[in-house]
């Protein structure tokens, strides 16, 4: 208390202080230590420095790892909510099979829109289309670029049909979600939505209608999607209408997937 009231009355004069020490591990060192008003008798001693040093060290390992620990926590909580199936989490750039021009302009398109996702694609709300044949690769890369992503950001894998579902849900009496939360979680909220299988669904009125909606407020808002379809364009034109194919078009970088199945391999 004494202390306090010479700090406070401005009673100061600080000066620094050694004397010889003996530390238990180190053995002996100049010890230093400080006082806030000059009196040697009421110094305090900082203690042996290379057990200082230690000690600092190994409380920053520990933060280190308590850090890790909270971001592991992280990305597999959004794992959990990403869509992305447990059966398909080992889809990763570096198990994508690329043999032909065609398959390493489709690797490496993913992989650098998934490393400079965050420093690029992200504030520039850019898009990517996978079209082509089916089993080629299209959802590999796409789920290999949404785990990337969710180390630091949103993000989540859906089958049109799962959209659909999940929006025609909502207009039962007794829904527990709203159209409007949904349409605000998939169109608004989410840093990454990758759309799959546009295109197997009939492409009625209110399917055109949901799938609209979400496609125009990612584009208004600036946020990233993949799309996947087996479609050629006509085709795709025609199952999401011409007004969202030309959000499409204007925003996306279109990716050929045209070589024969891997799954008929």
């Amino acid at each position: 208390m004494k202390v306090v009231n010479e700090i406070l009355s401005g009673q100061l004069n600080p000066k620094t202080f050694e004397r010889d020490a003996e530390c238990a591990t180190h053995g002996a060192y100049r010890e230093r230590g400080g006082s806030f008003t000059g009196d040697f008798h009421r110094t305090i001693w900082f203690g042996c420095s290379t057990c200082n040093q230690l000690e600092r060290q190994r409380a920053d390992v520990e933060e280190r790892e308590k850090q890790e620990r909270a971001r592991q926590a992280r990305i597999e909580s959004r794992m959990k909510a990403s869509g992305v199936p447990l059966a398909f989490r080992d889809r990763t750039f570096d198990n994508f099979i690329a043999e032909t021009p065609e398959q390493h302009y489709a690797l490496d398109t993913a992989r650098e829109f998934a490393e400079n996702f965050w420093t690029d694609h992200l504030k520039a709300g850019n898009w990517l289309v996978f079209g082509g044949n089916k089993g080629t690769g299209k959802s590999h890369l796409a789920l290999a670029i949404v785990q990337h992503v969710l180390r630091h950001s949103t993000g989540m894998y859906m089958g049109t049909g799962q959209i659909i579902r999940r929006v025609r849900a909502t207009w039962h009496r007794d829904s527990a979600e709203r159209e409007e939360d949904v349409m605000q979680d998939l169109g608004n909220r989410l840093d990454l939505l990758a759309i799959d299988e546009l295109g197997v669904q009939r492409g009625t009125e209110d399917e055109q209608a949901i799938l609209f909606e979400i496609i125009n407020r990612r584009y208004a808002d600036l946020r990233p999607t993949i799309l996947m379809t087996n479609l050629a364009g006509p085709a795709l034109k025609e199952f999401v209408g011409a007004r969202a194919m030309d959000r499409i078009y204007e925003r996306a970088v279109m990716v050929p997937f045209m070589w024969e199945s891997h799954r008929r391999k």
